[in-house]
């Protein structure tokens, strides 16, 4: 966040009982703001990001905005954008990139807000302005702001817009593209203030995007986006993570779904898993194995019992908890394997039946790589 009002906008909890005005102002702000539809493929939202209806602050230095803010009771959104990986072919794309709208009551409270930040700006931020640049031919004009940082370039955009208020900020190694990434965004951010439309779910779901880095060489093996067997239930991906540095031995990738988790393993790291402590994590007293066939691969299916329910020797009662390690196109899909010594994964339709562990091993299919 470089805005001002981003210091603090975000963290400050709205009003009880606002609603009204400032439930369309959050709209507005939302509906106007750059999305993550509109970056290039490879970025993820970060965890900052949302809108809200503005409060004061009670920053001493923040005075000034504060009294805006009583003023014009405005609304925000701030999302920032984390580039994880680049499509070569595809430019701009700047490590960083961070988009402000607020929204005010009318033009008149937006054009105080801006005068408010010019003044705020220099004094609470290292952030030095360049001059006022067009961000079209013909349309609003923005104040241009600039700081170096470590070894790259922050390059900044503020402009009103009837009464919206926007801001760009792009992070780059050099100074010009850092310039010409933010005016890039500037531009889309205005056709986005001129046409305003729902931010939708879907337009701002990174869920995939680890899954579609060119760089990823590890065929993925999933259930689909979203995954249903009859009698067993619905289950929709959580995360997609891959795993880089992450101490886990040999993991390479972790799909989690409602109800039960994929993780990945290529054949040798498979081996160096087998090889630690966590084989006997996933093989506690009183597991029962069998092997599985399907038309893609072979598994051997564990079944057993929540931890505790052993503490006097093997229950009697059919096993409550199922997981299983699979070898398919050159990998080993492991469901529901403990990585952790902690309570196993899986608790659902998928894992506490012999017949939902194999729906979810003969439902397994390649993931088709993207194409950009």
């Amino acid at each position: 966040m470089w805005l001002v009002a981003a210091f603090v906008l975000l963290g400050a909890p709205a009003a009880e009982g606002t609603s009204g005005t400032s439930g369309k102002l959050i709209a507005g702000a939302e509906e106007t703001v750059l999305r993550l539809h509109d970056l290039p493929p490879g970025y993820q939202v970060g965890g900052e990001s949302g809108c809200e209806t503005v409060e004061p602050t009670n920053i001493g230095k923040l005075r000034a905005l504060d009294r805006w803010i009583a003023e014009a009771r405005p609304a925000a959104c701030d999302f920032e954008y984390d580039r994880l990986f680049q499509v070569p072919s595809i430019h701009p794309a700047p490590p960083f990139i961070d988009a402000d709208t607020i929204a005010a009551r009318n033009a008149d409270d937006a054009a105080d807000g801006i005068r408010t930040f010019l003044r705020l700006i220099p004094r609470v931020t290292k952030f030095h302005l360049i001059g006022k640049v067009s961000i079209i031919p013909g349309g609003p004009i923005a104040f241009l702001y600039r700081r170096e940082v470590g070894s790259g370039y922050d390059s900044s955009l503020l402009w009103q817009y009837g009464n919206l208020v926007a801001a760009i900020e792009v992070s780059e190694a050099s100074l010009q593209s850092s310039e010409e990434a933010a005016f890039y965004y500037a531009q889309i951010e205005q056709r986005r203030l001129e046409s305003p439309s729902a931010y939708t779910d879907a337009e701002r779901d990174d869920t995939e995007v680890e899954l579609d880095d060119p760089d990823l060489k590890l065929p993925v093996y999933w259930l689909g986006r979203n995954f249903a067997a009859a009698g067993l239930g619905y289950a929709e991906l959580q995360t997609a993570t891959v795993l880089k540095d992450s101490g886990l031995p040999g993991v390479q990738l972790e799909l989690r779904y409602d109800g039960f988790d994929l993780k990945t393993w290529t054949e040798q790291s498979w081996k160096r898993f087998q090889a630690t402590f966590f084989r006997k994590i996933n093989h506690p007293p009183c597991t029962r194995t069998v092997s599985f066939e399907w038309e893609q691969g072979h598994a051997v299916i564990s079944a057993g019992y929540r931890r505790g329910t052993f503490d006097h020797g093997c229950p009697h009662f059919p096993p409550t908890r199922y997981w299983a390690a699979a070898h398919i196109g050159g990998v080993v899909v492991g469901i529901n394997q403990t990585t952790c010594r902690c309570l196993s994964p899986g608790f659902g339709p998928y894992s506490e039946s012999l017949r939902g562990m194999k729906t979810v091993l003969r439902s397994l299919v390649l993931r088709p790589q993207p194409v950009y």
